[in-house]
């Protein structure tokens, strides 16, 4: 691996470096908002109550999933 490719290695990926940063910062401010930590705070809570109410159908979903992603 040369100089040239090394810097062109590092510009490609120094790019989603940026980009996962810039998400990263977005994220943590937007989640001091009052606002999303009351919608995440009803996901939440319905998501463990429709994981309560049937574990089974969730694990169903979820392997169906995992599955998908895996090729299985």
């Amino acid at each position: 691996m040369g100089l040239k490719q090394l810097s062109d290695f590092i510009l490609e990926q120094g790019k989603y470096a940026i980009i996962m940063l810039v998400v990263y910062l977005a994220s943590k401010n937007f989640a001091k908002s009052k606002v999303v930590q009351i919608i995440s705070a009803f996901v939440g809570g319905a998501i463990a109550y429709f994981f309560l109410n049937d574990p089974e159908k969730v694990f169903d979903g979820m392997g169906t999933i995992i599955e998908k992603l895996f090729g299985g």
